[in-house]
């Protein structure tokens, strides 16, 4: 785990783009991303960078009441702040960890990166952690609700520890998810933002 990067996410934890609830201008980019991630009542979600909970609450909300939601971050200030927001509900688990670090045991239905893909110091080894956790045939969706472009500036002016935190294009993204083992199926940039959707193959199947 870097500590170093988690100690910056630890001073961020109360600042209003990691703490403020989403308003009416992200709805459409979350109802785009539960449409990808295909979520609904009973399914099982694995949450990389979870923060402090804005969407861990939503998906929450959305596999309720018998799916389960795993959110994982490194910074101990932002899953407090995530365990505050969730309040009473049980079937959300917290898990401080590194994705290159992270060992499930529940094949999960669908991982959702959201915003934290960047902070990956290993990117392929937490790709290879993400699939392992996934089932055959889950699926992996890594959303951000601004291009990469902009994100990419937003990084360059903060703090000096953020300023190697690249998002790919999209189309390099999709390389890499290939080359990953992993069958990409809906890739889009727009005004709703960035999203690339990928499905862990089935045994035998080349798709």
């Amino acid at each position: 785990m870097n500590l170093a990067k988690a100690a910056f996410f630890d001073a961020e934890a109360t600042a209003p783009w990691a703490a403020a609830p989403y308003g009416a201008e992200e709805r459409p980019k979350l109802a785009r991303l539960l449409a990808a991630a295909e979520i609904g009542p009973g399914t099982r979600v694995l949450e990389v960078g979870c923060g402090t909970g804005r969407l861990t609450e939503v998906l929450a909300d959305a596999v309720a009441p018998d799916g389960l939601v795993v959110a994982l971050d490194i910074s101990a200030q932002m899953l407090a702040a995530c365990r505050a927001r969730l309040g009473t509900r049980e079937h959300v688990a917290l898990v401080r960890a590194a994705a290159e670090e992270f060992t499930g045991t529940l094949p999960m239905d669908v991982a959702i990166c959201h915003q934290v893909f960047p902070h990956f110091d290993d990117a392929p080894a937490a790709l290879r952690q993400i699939t392992h956790a996934l089932r055959p045939g889950g699926r992996l969706v890594i959303v951000h609700f601004i291009p990469a472009e902009r994100v990419n500036a937003v990084h360059q002016q903060a703090d000096p520890i953020l300023h190697q935190d690249w998002l790919p294009p999209i189309e390099a993204m999709s390389q890499r998810l290939s080359e990953a083992g992993l069958a990409v199926d809906w890739a889009v940039e727009d005004a709703l933002g960035y999203l690339v959707r990928a499905r862990v193959r089935r045994c035998g199947s080349t798709r």
